[in-house]
């Protein structure tokens, strides 16, 4: 009698059957096995695959991770990651660039961004104390920046942006001010040295100023840095009293990117078109940093390496962890298979 597909078919089903029916309890364990060992696996896998956008989000909390500066600058003196230069040194960039921050290729990778413009003025917590004279000496820092501040981007959105994701770990004890009020908010040594407090006023002049400004404390900055020691303000109020309309000094970019390998510390004008393409279409900092400098002409445009790189260690090893967990899932199903078929 000829064997046809059927016979075929249900042969195999009833040796299949047989199998099963002679110690079934092992056959249940190595099934659980490898079914366990391949869920962790594929669990792990799969964690490992989205865990570069989550963690890379979860880092904004650092802050930003690029700054950008006027190329025409002087040559920059930092020490311990501390700018040394005169307040009032050196070129400015134009406000009106900003939109196109969110025009270049990885325009979704840019979180936020704030522009600053740093003003030494004279400061007084009395209304009659500074007496208006040609020549006026600072004693106290002005930093103009955006809270929450909405930004008119080229395809007709909005985008609200600011310190407050650029830099989220400051913390304020009240309010922010508003950008069309005059408010402040100043550090907390500040307020401390000066007896300071939500609700209190302060007066500043500056040396060819002939009006004075007057300014309502909404909050007290804790910031851990040269910021604990300023006076905190809108930016247009700053370019104002700088004489400085539209324009600022520096640029604080928060970006979503990727851990640089030794592909991505490349310098683009070693590589060729191919490889220019691959390094320009991957969200390395340095790739985003070069795109940033393509549509703000005159601007220098820096990696915060302290954040690049320790966003990137982490990374690495949360990503070499779960390959470690995968690998072991195998290994342990692989040995449990291999321990049931010895008991047979």
């Amino acid at each position: 009698m000829p064997i046809t597909r059927a016979t075929n078919y249900f042969m195999f089903l009833r040796i299949v059957a047989d199998s099963f029916g002679r110690r079934p309890r092992h056959k249940l364990l190595t099934g659980a096995a490898l079914a366990l060992g391949m869920g962790v696996a594929t669990a792990a896998l799969s964690v490992s695959l989205d865990v570069g956008d989550r963690l890379a989000k979860e880092f904004r909390s650092l802050g930003a991770n690029l700054l950008v500066t006027p190329q025409a600058d002087s040559l920059p003196l930092e020490i311990g990651g501390v700018d040394y230069r005169p307040m009032n040194a050196g070129a400015y960039l134009p406000e009106a660039d900003l939109p196109k921050l969110k025009t270049i290729f990885w325009h979704n990778n840019i979180v936020g961004f704030a522009p600053m413009l740093e003003v030494p003025v004279a400061m007084s917590t009395e209304p009659l104390s500074l007496i208006v004279t040609y020549r006026v000496s600072p004693n106290a820092t002005l930093i103009g920046t955006w809270s929450e501040h909405e930004v008119l981007i080229p395809d007709g959105e909005r985008f609200v942006t600011g310190v407050q994701k650029t830099n989220p770990w400051w913390r304020i004890e009240g309010k922010w001010f508003a950008d069309d009020a005059s408010e402040c908010i100043v550090g907390q040594n500040f307020a401390r040295k000066n007896g300071l407090k939500i609700g209190s006023s302060l007066f500043l002049d500056r040396e060819w100023a002939h009006e004075r400004t007057t300014l309502r404390v909404t909050g007290i900055l804790s910031a851990g840095g040269p910021e604990d020691e300023a006076i905190v303000v809108p930016l247009a109020m700053a370019q104002q009293i700088a004489g400085k309309p539209g324009q600022y000094r520096k640029l604080y970019v928060s970006a979503l990117t990727k851990p640089e390998d030794d592909f991505g510390r490349r310098d683009p004008k070693t590589m060729n078109a191919g490889e220019f393409e691959r390094w320009s279409c991957s969200p390395y900092v340095s790739s985003i940093a070069y795109s940033i400098k393509q549509v703000l002409p005159g601007a220098d445009v820096r990696v915060i390496r302290r954040v690049a790189e320790g966003e990137g260690a982490i990374l690495t090893r949360v990503r070499m962890l779960l390959w470690l967990v995968t690998a072991a899932a195998l290994l342990a199903a692989a040995l449990a298979v291999g321990r049931l078929r010895l008991l047979r």
